[in-house]
């Protein structure tokens, strides 16, 4: 098993978290702003809503992937990623 960290500054244009890969990995995610998660090409309007100061965790299986939107750019996602291998 491995641990990656990620810092993403948000912005309105949708911005890949996790790209996909070939193993189940498990997600920590702590937002610094409201956003919203989903999968490419997500919205403020079709994403699920993270509030300022949310954690969420979530399992990612082979081929998933992540992305992130926010409704005025700033703010920050941070990520914690374990793949199982």
């Amino acid at each position: 098993m491995s641990l990656v960290t990620k810092q993403i500054t948000m912005t309105t244009s949708a911005q890949l978290v996790i790209g996909s890969d070939n193993v189940r990995r498990d997600i920590l995610l702590h937002a610094k702003k409201n956003c919203w998660i989903g999968a490419e090409g997500v919205t403020t309007t079709t994403g699920f809503l993270l509030d300022n100061g949310d954690e969420f965790r979530m399992t990612l299986f082979e081929g998933d992937v992540l992305y992130v939107v926010t409704d005025t750019d700033g703010g920050t996602l941070y990520a914690a990623i374990s793949a199982q291998t």
